[in-house]
């Protein structure tokens, strides 16, 4: 015969118990109440405290005190949960559980790690490589137009050049991550990233061809225009930022939701 159970959360701001027949969270602490044999089991949520159990079962005992002729027995459920219990449980938290599931994409503690680390590159680099590409905006100035030996000038870019190789690399490998684990937002971010690095690094490998060098410019010194500079400096910006703002967006997600399997 099924046991029909009345169940009820705790709420420790009013001390009080009021009954639902709802989903549950992980930080609850609910009551169920077996009229049949005259049992309260009492459900801790992963997520609540030791505190919030101990002042709730003092609000129920203090209520199950009012009522003398009742032999009502308390229980902590713990591992060994009666199948009636668990089925309700299973019930309660079936939309809680459900959200998880669909936020927790990643299956394999490998591809947590690699995923983690590959991020790390994938962020940091491109950044590196736009503060190199602006400390064009301390170069000498030399008739209202920014100086640069032709030495320094191919070191500067050859920098960001190499930055944007290896990060296009790194996100090659976290496709691979998000299709091993068959996580979308890896592969279309990782892709995004990618196809951006590839385009910028054909641009810098345009070398002397990216500037119109003004007049005065030498073999071994050249003059850009300040515009030109700025034309230069904002697209790659906006470039960068376009899968920057995808990939640490998408990498504060996952800290948050695997933080406990990184390390």
């Amino acid at each position: 015969m099924k046991i029909v159970l009345k169940s009820y959360i705790y709420h420790d701001k009013k001390n009080n118990w009021l009954e639902i027949d709802q989903n549950l969270l992980l930080h609850d602490l609910c009551a169920f109440l077996d009229e049949k044999n005259e049992i309260i089991y009492i459900w801790n949520g992963p997520e609540s405290d030791p505190e919030r159990l101990e002042k709730g079962f003092d609000s129920i005992k203090n209520l199950t005190s009012n009522y003398p002729d009742t032999t009502l027995q308390l229980t902590i459920l713990t591992e060994d949960i009666p199948s009636d219990i668990q089925k309700k449980l299973d019930e309660m938290l079936a939309g809680i559980r459900k959200k998880e599931e669909e936020v927790q994409q990643f299956t394999r503690i490998v591809s947590i790690r690699s995923y983690f680390i590959l991020s790390l590159v994938t962020i940091s680099l491109p950044i590196i490589s736009i503060l190199n590409l602006y400390l064009s905006l301390f170069w000498p100035i030399s008739d209202f137009n920014a100086e640069i030996s032709a030495n320094n000038y191919n070191v500067w870019l050859n920098i960001s050049i190499t930055l944007m190789i290896i990060s296009l690399i790194f996100f090659a490998l976290k496709i691979g991550v998000g299709i091993i684990e068959m996580e979308h937002e890896v592969i279309i971010y990782s892709s995004t990233g990618l196809i951006i690095c590839f385009g910028i690094i054909l641009y810098l490998f345009q070398g002397i061809n990216i500037f119109l060098f003004q007049v005065g410019s030498t073999s071994s010194i050249y003059l850009i225009s300040p515009v030109d500079l700025a034309v230069f400096l904002t697209l790659n910006l906006i470039a960068i930022l376009i899968f920057e703002i995808l990939d640490v967006k998408k990498f504060l997600v996952f800290y948050n939701t695997y933080r406990n399997f990184i390390f």
